[in-house]
């Protein structure tokens, strides 16, 4: 997989390799649908500046602790199913508190334009899908 180059600072850095690293830091005020917007307009950010790239996404998490994995349940979710499920195929690699992992395939570069978000699922947190 792509080498491993953690920014110093949130952002999007160009790495070495034909690789690019992103950093986003979630922090304890922050909502699930916000830390999502966030860390998309990050991917579009790396796909807009350096595109095609292999895109390698930081996660750093402070506070929402709890007892899904050591996290509350909107921030395990936003890990599991929104950067790994969900963007997991726009990246060549994630390095989450959760967990690490490659990309097996290609990276898509297809980004859409926006997420739309549904209201919430009952019970459960934000839906959330490409638009139409």
């Amino acid at each position: 997989g792509p080498i491993h180059q953690k920014p110093e600072k949130p952002g999007v850095f160009e790495g070495a390799e034909d690789t690019v690293h992103i950093l986003y830091v979630a922090g304890p005020d922050a909502g699930f649908e916000q830390a999502a917007m966030e860390a998309f307009s990050l991917i579009k950010e790396a796909q807009q500046r350096f595109p095609d790239r292999r895109r390698v996404f930081y996660l750093e998490i402070e506070g929402h602790e709890g007892t899904s994995s050591g996290f509350d349940p909107d921030f395990f979710e936003f890990q599991q199913e929104f950067l790994q499920g969900f963007l997991g195929p726009f990246l060549s690699g994630l390095d989450m508190p959760l967990q690490s992992l490659f990309n097996p395939n290609p990276q898509r570069n297809d980004l859409p334009d926006k997420i739309d978000f549904g209201p919430p699922q009952n019970p459960g947190p934000l839906s959330f899908h490409l638009p139409q």
